[in-house]
Order: structure tokens, then sequence, then C-alpha cells
């Protein structure tokens, strides 16, 4: 199996969240602080990482995307194509969390399901400092990932019955019906770029979910191609599953000596020739070519 891969990650949030400042820390191990770069329509570091459990070596190609309001409209042209997405909200500030959400419910419109999305809640370390500067806490961020990604079947509903109180409090998170139930959490994060805490996780998680996708991608081509092989009796098989065949020949290729099962196969009649018919020819063969066939 071949074990590189490359792959385009977008950076998506309002302005100001911090996603320059992720992605400088995450691919260059330095801060840049928020206020001081404002990015314009969209630009892209490269990092090269390995998956160590697998061997992979993966190519990130990762896009920091514009957050105001008037580069929107082109936003899409930097997140085609993605197979995975980071949605950054700031933890402080409620408003730019409904803005991730928007993003949310945008690539997933646009992007379908194959796409991978990560949730992350950037400023960990203002909170740190003074804790009631909290204003998007953890649970709000996975009962969103979880309700969105991984929607309750209809008993969780009948537990709760507003669709909107999920995101209510922490409280109504924790009596949510999707509660406990350990869907989301490998999909949301606070990390703080300014101390790089939980940058490298972000990246590490996408990664790995990024691997097995494609992996997995490979197992189901393989597994399609083998099934739809031809049979020797025109059946969708293997060429070796005709039941009952004691009897044929093949060759593997260029110079290979011809494998042979003992005379030759049951053939049924094909476009009106019978089997006689069938044998007939293999016989006018033999005595064209002084005794060979195939």
């Amino acid at each position: 199996m071949n074990n590189d891969l490359e792959a385009k990650i977008v950076v998506l949030g309002s302005q100001g969240v911090g996603k320059t400042s992720l992605v400088h820390r995450y691919v260059k191990n330095a801060f840049v602080p928020p206020t001081t770069m404002s990015t314009i329509g969209a630009s892209f570091l490269t990092k090269k990482v390995v998956d160590i459990d697998t061997s992979t070596i993966v190519r990130l190609q990762i896009w920091d995307t514009a957050g105001q309001e008037r580069f929107r409209s082109i936003s899409k042209l930097y997140y085609r194509g993605a197979n995975a997405a980071v949605l950054c909200y700031d933890i402080t500030d409620p408003t730019s969390f409904e803005e991730m959400g928007r993003w949310f419910k945008e690539l997933k419109a646009n992007l379908g399901s194959d796409i991978i999305l990560h949730v992350v809640g950037t400023k960990s370390d203002i909170v740190a400092r003074d804790p009631s500067l909290l204003k998007v806490p953890f649970e709000r961020c996975i009962a969103y990932v979880a309700e969105n990604l991984f929607p309750p079947t209809q008993a969780q509903q009948g537990r709760d019955k507003d669709d909107n109180a999920a995101l209510a409090s922490p409280q109504s998170n924790r009596s949510s019906g999707f509660w406990g139930q350990d869907v989301g959490w490998d999909c949301c994060h606070e990390i703080s770029a300014k101390d790089g805490e939980g940058v490298e996780e972000v990246f590490r998680v996408i990664t790995r979910k990024l691997v097995e996708q494609r992996n997995k991608k490979m197992e189901e081509d393989v597994a399609l191609f083998s099934g739809m092989t031809p049979g020797i009796n025109g059946n969708v098989n293997g060429y070796f599953d005709h039941p009952g065949a004691g009897s044929g020949s093949f060759r593997l290729g260029m110079g290979d000596k011809r494998r042979s099962w003992l005379g030759f196969p049951t053939t049924p009649a094909v476009g009106g020739t019978t089997e006689e018919e069938w044998q007939a020819d293999m016989e006018r063969i033999r005595s064209k070519e002084g005794g060979k066939c195939c």
C-alpha cells in the first residue's frame, strides 16, 4: 500500500478568532497575535507529518482563510476540494460561535459527508487567567457537534423536544439525549495558539482520520474490483471461482508457463452456441495449432 498521502485542510471562522495564530503555531511553532495580522483572501502553509501508527507520510496543505464578511462570497473558492476543515470560534465571544455554526452547515451542504470537520475553541489561555471571561462552555461545543454530525434517534428526540435547548446552557447540554454517548468528543478542541496547548492534538487527530479514510476507500475499491471480476462461467466472481470446474487453462502473462486444470471447463451456451459446437471449435483450434489451443 502506498504510504504517501496529500490532503487539503481549510481553516474557517470569523475575524479575530485566531485562525492565523493557530496555523502558524502548528506549522512554524511561532505565535502570531490575532491583532497584528489580518488575512486577505486566503493563504496556505504546508507541513509534512508522519502518522506513526501506520507509518504514513502525510503532506498537509493548510489554508488560512479571511474572516471578514466581505471575503465570504469567495470563500468557496478556497474550501473547494478540502479533505478536512477546522472551524474556529473564540471561547470568550459567543457571536463567533454562532458564526462558526454557519460555516459548519455550509460545509456540510457543499462538501458532502466525506469532509472531516473539527471545531476548535481558541484563546483558552485568556480564560485560564480569568475564568469569568468564558462565554462558550466546552460542553456547548460538544453538544453542537454531536447534534449536527450525529443526529439523535427518535427516542433521544423524545427526551429533548426543544431542538434549541442543547445550546442554551451547560445544564441543558447534560440533560440532552446525546449527552454521555461519546459522540463528538474527538471533533472538539479548546486550544491556545499563544501557549501551544492542544494545537498538535487537533491536527494529529485529523491526520489519523485522513489516513483511515484513505485506507478504507482503498479497501472498498479493492473489494469492489475483486467482486466485479468476470468469472469463468460469466458470473461476477473471481477467475478461479467456477464451481465444479475441474479443467481449463489460462496464462498469467508474457513468458509465464501455461497453468492448467484437467481437460476443459463446462462452458454454457453463449449466443446460441451449444456445448457440442464449442467442443468442436476447440478441436479445430487444436488441429490448426498443432495440438495446442488458447
